[in-house]
């Protein structure tokens, strides 16, 4: 699957706020009486945030094997 440059960005700064967003519930949810809810909500956003990530290790393989191919040419 091919994005674009600007969609790639925007999912990659997605990942990061789900991670963090992930890490202040998690963090916050004993301090705030609601560590169930919170578990529940961290687990949903580390999943989503994991789901992204396996799309950009294919990104990441495809840019190496790009470079190999060019410097074998070369």
């Amino acid at each position: 699957m091919k994005l674009k440059k600007s969609t790639t960005r925007q999912l990659s700064i997605a990942v990061g706020l789900l991670s963090f967003t992930a890490f202040v519930i998690q963090g916050l949810g004993s301090t705030w009486g609601f560590e169930e809810v919170a578990k529940q909500i961290t687990q949903t956003a580390l999943l989503f945030s994991g789901g992204i990530n396996i799309y950009f290790l294919g990104v990441t393989n495809q840019k190496n094997n790009a470079e190999k191919e060019k410097s074998d040419v070369n």
